[in-house]
């Protein structure tokens, strides 16, 4: 273990020291001038203020990926995005086709599209391409104050790519790894000769298999919109995007014994399928139209609107094997059904869903800058509200088992879809923000008050329904120092409604997070940034047994999440991009009735994660641009065990090289994306109810770009 650590370390090295060569002639270098982000797009506001502050004058640990950068490194999925992000564990469960699974700061963190909460449950919407975006913001913590009930983790936002009035295209064809097959097209540019109407159209569709066998990732959308500018104080944009895919379970939730533990037989491949080739699907179909207005009513006062409509349906049956009941040894014992041999064959359930989901989302912003004496304030004043109802039919049941090592498909007992329910969500908010500036300083103060209700329907119409309403709250102190040295502490709340009732029939009170941040950045000039952020979070009102009555819940858990991240990206002489990251996250059970909990890690979240980034580009004749690229992800240890610690289970660290090579000419750019060069087999995290996650195995695609 240490030859190879020692040895991938050197490859690392060598390689980022040979992409750091002499500099060439300033008089050779490319013209191509790049500064990074620190605010958002044009006509945009910052995810974290829901104002245009910039993110060097914001309280805190923020991170931006832009479509460019994220692009260049060959992400396809919104995972494979926030590969090389501090304080984010992109691959927790593996890649899976259905979802894409992220921690941040050791939470599954909310997800927001443009500002706006798009997921609220799991298996009922497609994954957002990221071919459909223009970057993916990161806001590490609580965030409340802003965006109502959420995780302790933060926020995920992405952000769509909207009209412009340039005009430009680009048309992209690609081959790769698993029979892939994808065209994608981009175009925008103003619609009238006065430069008052603006279109944009982004399509993808996708022909493709996976690494598991009889999955496929077959994916089609579709993404008009367009901007209406009379004048440069009022604009309104109108966005629909319809997609549909057709995949399934990637994930496979393998048993221990063949993946992480050793087996008879040997080591299950990682195509390795469980389910039916006839059974195995997860369609999703799903339509959002998504409405945002600004107007500027004089340089002080300004109105903001962002709506979304948005409705999905998916069709989701899958196989799995039996071993939560028995995780140590989940297999068909002699003399049982379905027996071939020792650690071969395994009982799998079969499970059909079919979720229609209907979500609507509004956000009413009024923002007015003013002065009070010396003091510059930017007051914003929010209303908005969030609706999701949910239909779900679905039906499970214990089928056949199969030889994991040969298996036979076609024998198989189909469930009865029995289940029946309505799920119905609504929360409606108020909020008070107030930036108040004063020389170096920045002050951020914000309260919200929200109210949200759950509501279950049974097939007997019996309702079950629960109100929880919180008030939440955000305090920051920023001081900017010349030569572009921020330095700040904070204070976030967060607030999540916990469903149910204890025993007595007395509901549950909504989990509480609360964190405190202290942190830097510097960005000296326009091409290099660096930040760095301690915190210390804690999430309090968890469920946990009650020790008197086994068949009672009481909310005295709390975990708690500290750590800290550095995070930095330098673009030197417009040839050496450089990005850098490391992450120390601590993730545990503080408070617990059960005292051999405390302590208890949280299962997938390493210690710590580091990763970095390198390009170098060459000038090649008089208009051509070759560059080179090197990736390196760490994923330290992780742990899961039972509440009583008699089963510790720890999945190995990972070290992952991804590499870049790409040509450009003119309007023409060819390049090749490789992930995990050494076609590593590894495991995302292993659980102790009895699976594994095998992560993703080497991945080459070859594109070619024509822009215009």
């Amino acid at each position: 273990m240490h030859d190879t650590t020692l040895r991938r370390s050197l490859m690392l090295a060598a390689s980022l020291m040979a992409l750091a060569a002499p500099a060439v002639a300033d008089d050779e270098a490319p013209t191509r001038v790049s500064e990074l982000i620190v605010t958002g797009q044009d006509g945009e506001v910052s995810v974290a203020t829901k104002t245009d502050t910039p993110l060097l004058q914001t309280p805190q640990a923020i991170s931006v990926i832009t479509a460019d950068v994220y692009q260049a490194r060959g992400a396809v999925s919104l995972q494979e995005v926030l590969n090389y992000s501090a304080g984010v564990r992109s691959d927790a469960y593996g890649n899976d086709g259905r979802v894409d699974s992220f921690f941040v700061r050791g939470t599954t963190p909310a997800q927001y599209l443009d500002g706006m909460r798009s997921t609220y449950a799991y298996y009922d919407t497609a994954k957002v391409d990221p071919y459909a975006l223009s970057q993916v913001e990161v806001m590490r913590g609580p965030s409340s104050v802003l965006y109502g009930q959420g995780s302790i983790g933060g926020i995920v936002n992405l952000t769509s790519k909207r009209p412009e009035f340039v005009r430009r295209g680009e048309a992209i064809a690609s081959l790769g790894s698993f029979e892939r097959k994808q065209v994608q097209l981009d175009l925008t540019g103003p619609i009238d000769a006065a430069g008052i109407l603006a279109y944009r159209f982004t399509g993808l569709y996708r022909d493709a298999e996976t690494q598991v066998d009889h999955i496929g990732d077959d994916r089609l959308f579709l993404a008009p919109s367009i901007t209406w500018r009379p004048s440069a104080d009022t604009e309104l944009t109108l966005l629909v995007h319809h997609q549909e895919d057709r995949t399934g379970s990637t994930t496979q939730f393998l048993p221990h014994q063949g993946t992480l533990l050793p087996n008879v037989n040997g080591q299950l491949p990682s195509n390795t399928f469980i389910s039916e080739p006839d059974v195995e699907l997860y369609r999703a179909i799903q339509s959002n139209v998504s409405l945002f207005a600004r107007h500027r009513f004089n340089p002080h006062f300004e109105y903001r609107l962002s709506a979304r409509g948005s409705w999905s349906d998916v069709n989701y049956q899958t196989m799995y094997p039996n071993s939560y009941f028995n995780p140590l040894n989940p297999w068909v014992q002699p003399g049982e059904a379905g027996y071939v041999g020792p650690q071969r064959s395994t009982t799998r359930y079969i499970s059909y869903s079919f979720p229609e989901s209907r979500a609507y989302s509004i956000d009413h912003q009024f923002q007015a800058n003013f002065r009070t004496g010396g003091v510059e304030h930017t007051l914003l004043f929010g209303v908005d509200g969030q609706q999701y109802r949910q239909f779900m039919e679905s039906g499970s049941a214990l089928t056949t088992p199969i030889d994991l090592f040969d298996p036979v498909y076609g024998n198989y007992v189909e469930p009865v879809v029995t289940r029946k329910a309505t799920t119905e969500q609504e929360q409606l908010g108020v909020y008070l923000q107030d930036q108040i500036r004063l020389g170096g300083w920045n002050l951020i103060l914000g309260v919200r008050r929200d109210e949200a209700t759950t509501r279950s329907i049974a097939v007997d119409a019996k309702v079950t329904e629960k109100t929880s309403d919180a008030t939440t709250y955000r305090a920051g102190l920023l001081y900017a120092f010349e030569g572009g040295l921020s330095t700040y502490v904070s204070y976030s709340e967060s607030f999540l409604p916990v469903a149910g009732a204890n025993i007595y029939g007395e509901p549950f009170e909504p989990q509480m997070g609360k964190q405190w941040e202290a942190g830097l950045k510097w960005q000296p000039a326009p091409q290099y940034l660096a930040t760095a952020a301690v915190f210390d979070i804690r999430d309090t009102n968890r469920l946990t047994a009650d020790p008197t009555n086994p068949q009672n819940r009481i909310q005295t858990g709390e975990v708690q999440s500290r750590g800290f991240e550095v995070e930095g990206r330098a673009i030197f002489r417009e040839v050496y991009d450089l990005s850098v990251n490391y992450t120390y996250n601590e993730v545990e059970v503080s408070e617990s009735t059960n005292p051999l909990e405390v302590g208890k890690p949280f299962a997938s979240q390493p210690l710590h994660a580091a990763s970095a980034w390198g390009t170098r580009r060459f000038r090649i004749g008089a208009d051509g641009e070759l560059s080179l690229g090197l990736g390196v992800r760490y994923v330290g240890e992780t742990t899961d065990q039972d509440a009583n610690r008699l089963f510790i289970l720890k999945t190995p660290a990972v070290t992952l090289f991804d590499a870049l090579a790409a040509y450009e000419q003119d309007n023409w750019r060819l390049s090749l994306n490789v992930q995990n060069l050494e076609d590593e087999y590894y495991f995302s995290s292993c659980l102790v109810r009895g699976d594994c996650f095998i992560g993703s195995r080497r991945k080459v695609i070859g594109a070619l770009t024509y822009r215009f």
